[in-house]
């Protein structure tokens, strides 16, 4: 029998003891792990050694850790959970926003980060099956994480892993009205339900990035008090590949 690959999880760091517990607990549950105690070291590594999901903290002796998660974010979308003991709505909200999939504040209970970070590597496998949809002029390609001006004025779009999620599961219930509560479980989790910032801010940046005037969006719809309606057409991949 093939022995399946082990997960690879990079821990970002400065603080010696947590990154030696961080360390030791994914390694006794069967995770690879790599480990740097500040910003240059971990580009490198995530470039060199492509992790399966990184484990940072904001607080980093030669750059702040949200701008780390921006500039990875230009070129990678490795899954990061940020592990910090900035606690304020403000900071969550930022390190989100600059692209991580999930925050975590310190002091933190080592099953809480485990499960958080198998939940992301969950939600990040990649999809082969998915069809092209249309909205408007952008032309979304789900299998390949590709969207598409296809009037050639615009360059491609690059979403965040969680903004694609969030479109994806949009999507799959195109027309569909979808409750706050049903995407905060499918994209988040079932801890998450109750977490409506969470979803205000990518809505409000899946908005930024699709529609004409994301102040009258005309994609993705809300009904207030429920939830959110996208308006998308499916389309056959024939269609566009000639």
């Amino acid at each position: 029998m093939i022995e399946a690959k082990k997960k690879c999880i990079l821990i970002v760091d400065d603080h010696l003891e947590i990154m030696r517990t961080l360390v030791m607990n994914f390694r006794a549950r069967g995770y690879h792990t790599l480990s740097a105690g500040d910003a240059s070291a971990a580009s490198a590594l995530v470039a060199e050694a492509s992790p399966d999901a990184m484990i940072l903290d904001l607080g980093l002796p030669d750059m702040d850790g949200g701008e780390l998660i921006g500039k990875i974010r230009s070129w990678s979308n490795v899954p990061i959970l940020v592990l910090s003991g900035r606690t304020e709505l403000d900071s969550k909200l930022r390190a989100l926003k600059s692209g991580a999939d999930d925050y975590v504040s310190k002091p933190f209970e080592i099953d809480e980060v485990i499960a958080r970070v198998e939940a992301v590597l969950r939600r990040t496998k990649d999809s082969t099956t998915n069809p092209y949809f249309l909205l408007g002029n952008w032309r979304i390609d789900l299998s390949r994480h590709h969207i598409t001006d296809l009037t050639g004025l615009n360059p491609d779009l690059h979403l965040t892993p969680i903004e694609w999620r969030l479109l994806e599961y949009l999507l799959s219930r195109s027309g569909g009205l979808v409750s706050q509560k049903e995407l905060l479980q499918a994209v988040w989790g079932d801890s998450y339900e109750n977490e409506t910032n969470y979803l205000r801010l990518f809505v409000s940046q899946l908005r930024k990035k699709l529609e004409p005037n994301p102040q009258l969006p005309t994609y993705i719809l809300t009904e207030p008090g429920i939830g959110y309606r996208l308006l998308a057409a499916r389309t056959e991949i024939e269609e566009y590949d000639a």
